[in-house]
């Protein structure tokens, strides 16, 4: 749901009712986890400590839609940290409240939990659904589970949930996966996604399983059964008949996933993959802005993406069995350079004007026939598609008035006075490291200063904290900056405009008896003239079309075409080179008629 970038609205406090409404929900959802709670509380009364529950007393809401126009809504927390989200996780169902894998984390137990291999992770962040073979399957047997259970995604050795999904099938008397098909749990959100980009990008912590029995391997890989049990003391029972890793493999041949090849091999396609980011993702025209990257994102969402079609890439089946080794010969080589942030492998750098670049030839890349995007789309400033002549949008922040000190005093400033969410992070780790606010106990903790206390605290925080997080710092930043957005035309960018960028509306509704009008407005906000569509709505469809200005917004124009013409229009559209997730879709009509 989360693979690519999501439209959201503004972010707004939720009322008191509705919190009380929303942890009474979570009450009836989630109940294990409110007992607990409620026992750390007892054991704590008296000794000045205190313990929140799964949903805090107050929360902000924002809307969202997603790349494939799911809609919903996720709850922050006052820090900004995605918490929770209500969305249709079962076509046709009501809305459910799902945990995020930051509330997963805090709270271990709030989901049933089903085990898998860490090999399999990257794929479901890559956007994969969890196939039936690549369960793993307890001593003690899977949860009785019906389908359509949400329940969170675990490697053997930690409990910290790395996905969150919906059950596909029933587990009840499932026993074993030899032979297996199928899906096995719908991904809706993971680790590394857009969800979780959108709060303080915490990595996965290290929670104990604690009594949960060992995981009975239906296989013998004994080189990662080794590691998995290494990590947690899970004792992994071997099945000499098959594995569920091989099975796993042997479902996602069929979908054109090739057989091992040679760690040579592997090493090849992985420098081909950065060759490939260097020549169509991350170009010179786009990148500057996103640098510098971590490693693990350039890796999850660019290299794997980008592997040619039929293949799959795995950096443990390459010679240098760790991407730190892999991006270091790519540097050694002159593709790029690195740079340790916070203990942290970044790629500072990209060299474009290397010889391999000169000699490399784009190839196809992988994608499943569901995929509505070219891979290579990306959240940050300079939001592009691999292809350049597509409508892009640019984020850009401002610093506020209370700001404008702290940038002042680092030197901060561009061209336009506007900055990319990266080049807003740099200024704000060059001022805690140029005025030494790292606390010496603790290299998470920033010192607050005059600086920061005057342009990210509120007022009643500015008495009370001496030291916050350096992340959550981050976090508040780009939260006091002011939102700007670009329009990018494939003929040249648009005037800077203040707030999130327009979305144009597509409406499909009911007109009369089982009669159906679609509707699309907001066209001129990314250059497309209404007329010049409406002629061709009429041929494509075969319908009658009209042109009407928009009540109480000058200068817009409503294109109205008979019938049910949703899947028409936004094909056109996407002629015009309009990416889906500039589109607002809404399809009044089917439930109108089923009403």
């Amino acid at each position: 749901m989360f693979k690519k970038p999501l439209q959201t609205k503004t972010r707004t406090p939720l009322r008191s009712s509705s919190c009380r409404h929303l942890i009474q929900e979570s009450r009836e959802l989630f109940p294990v986890a409110w007992e607990q709670v409620e026992l750390a509380k007892s054991s704590s009364d008296g000794d000045g400590s205190s313990t929140e529950g799964p949903i805090p007393d107050k929360l902000h809401m924002a809307k969202f839609v997603s790349h494939i126009g799911d809609k919903g809504e996720i709850f922050y927390s006052e820090t900004g940290e995605p918490l929770w989200l209500k969305a249709e996780v079962v076509a046709g169902s009501s809305p459910v409240l799902v945990p995020t894998v930051y509330t997963l984390w805090q709270f271990s137990k709030l989901l049933p939990v089903l085990w898998t291999t860490s090999s399999v992770i990257p794929k479901l962040i890559g956007g994969a659904d969890l196939m039936a073979p690549g369960l793993l399957i307890p001593r003690e047997g899977l949860p009785d589970l019906e389908k359509g259970a949400l329940v969170a995604i675990c490697c053997p050795g930690n409990a910290a949930a790395q996905a969150v999904g919906v059950l596909n099938i029933d587990t009840r008397g499932l026993d074993s996966v030899t032979g297996a098909k199928g899906k096995a749990v719908l991904i809706l959100h993971t680790y590394m996604d857009h969800l979780w980009g959108s709060g303080s990008k915490l990595p996965i912590p290290t929670i104990e399983p604690g009594q949960t029995a060992g995981l009975m391997r239906t296989g013998d890989d004994s080189e990662e059964s080794g590691s998995d049990a290494g990590d947690g003391g899970h004792d992994f029972e071997v099945n000499n008949t098959s594995s569920a890793l091989d099975a796993l493999e042997l479902e996602e041949s069929k979908e054109s996933v090739v057989d091992a090849i040679a760690p040579g091999e592997m090493d090849e396609l992985l420098m081909n993959a950065l060759r490939q980011v260097m020549a169509t993702v991350l170009d010179n025209a786009h990148a500057a802005e996103l640098l510098p990257i971590n490693a693990s994102t350039i890796y999850a969402t660019y290299l794997v993406p980008n592997a040619p079609r039929g293949q799959e890439l795995d950096i443990k089946k390459s010679s240098h069995k760790k991407l730190a080794k892999f991006l270091k010969a790519a540097e050694k080589h002159g593709l790029l350079k690195l740079k340790d942030i916070r203990g942290e492998l970044h790629v500072k750098s990209f060299n474009w004007a290397h010889r391999d670049m000169a000699e490399f030839t784009p190839y196809v890349v992988g994608g499943t026939k569901k995929e509505k995007h070219v891979d290579g789309e990306t959240d940050a400033l300079g939001q592009h598609d691999n292809d350049l002549n597509t409508i892009r949008v640019v984020e850009l922040l401002k610093p506020s008035s209370a700001l404008a000190p702290l940038f002042s005093d680092v030197g901060a400033q561009t061209e336009t006075g506007y900055f990319s969410r990266q080049q807003a992070r740099t200024v704000l780790e060059d001022y805690i490291k140029g005025r030494r606010l790292v606390d010496a106990q603790n290299p998470r903790m920033v010192k607050l200063d005059h600086r920061l206390c005057d342009g990210l605290l509120t007022k009643e925080e500015y008495s009370k904290l001496t030291l916050y997080p350096r992340d959550k710092l981050q976090a508040r930043l780009q939260e006091k900056m002011t939102l700007y957005t670009q329009v990018v035309l494939p003929g040249g960018p648009t005037a800077v405009k203040i707030g999130n960028p327009p979305c144009v509306e597509v409406v499909c509704e009911k007109k009369m008896g089982t009669k159906a009008i679609t509707r699309v407005s907001g066209l001129e906000s990314y250059g497309i003239d209404p007329t010049a569509l409406a002629k061709e709505l009429r041929t494509a469809c075969a319908s009658s079309t009209t042109v009407d200005p928009v009540l109480g917004k000058k200068d817009v124009q409503m294109v109205s075409v008979q019938g049910h013409q949703i899947a028409i229009l936004t094909k056109l559209l996407a002629q015009h080179k309009l990416p889906e997730r500039l589109m607002s879709i809404v399809d009044n009509h089917d439930l109108q008629g089923s009403s």
